[in-house]
C-alpha cells in the first residue's frame, strides 16, 4: 500500500495546554473530526500511551471501523495516536506557543488502501479528500476554542 501524509496549520487564540486538552477529550472528538461517527470501549485514559478505543469513520458514503491505540502524549504540547483496521493512519496534533496564542499543525499519515489506489486517480482523489478534512478539522477546532 502507498502511504501519503497531509498537513494542516491553524492559529487559535487560546493556550496550548487548553487545546491540547480539548483534542485529547474523546467526548469532543465527533465535534471536530466531521467523518468520525462514534468511539466507544476506551481503555485506559484517552493520553495514555498504549491505550486504545474502537472508531466508526464513514469515508465516500461507507462506514468504516477499527481502534484507535495512543503513541504519544506530551501534555500542553504534542498528542498522537494510531488507526488500524478500515484506515490505517497516525495523527499528529502539534501545539507550539505563539504571540496570538497557539499555533496548531496537524499532521495525518495514512495508508491508500489496494482497492481505492487500483481506481484511476484514485490514490489522489483520497490524498486531496484527507487533506480537506485536515483543513476542516484545524477550522473547527478553531471555532470551538478561538
Amino acid at each position: 500500500m502507498a502511504s501519503r501524509s497531509v498537513e494542516a496549520v491553524v492559529s487559535i487564540s487560546n493556550s496550548p495546554e487548553t487545546v491540547i486538552d480539548y483534542v485529547t477529550d474523546m467526548q469532543n472528538r465527533t465535534l471536530y473530526l466531521n467523518p468520525l461517527q462514534s468511539i466507544s470501549n476506551l481503555q485506559g485514559q484517552a493520553t495514555e500511551v498504549g491505550s486504545s478505543w474502537n472508531w466508526s469513520w464513514v469515508m465516500l458514503g461507507v462506514e468504516l471501523e477499527g481502534v484507535g491505540v495512543c503513541t504519544e502524549y506530551a501534555a500542553g504540547k504534542r498528542y498522537a495516536f494510531r488507526t488500524e483496521g478500515g484506515i490505517v493512519s497516525t495523527f499528529t496534533y502539534q501545539v507550539e506557543s505563539e504571540e496570538s496564542g497557539t499555533k496548531l499543525t496537524i499532521t495525518v499519515d495514512f495508508e491508500v488502501p489496494a482497492a481505492v489506489a487500483a481506481l484511476p486517480g484514485g490514490e489522489s482523489l483520497l490524498t486531496d479528500m484527507e487533506q480537506s478534512e485536515a483543513e476542516k478539522t484545524v477550522q473547527n477546532l478553531k471555532a470551538i476554542l478561538d
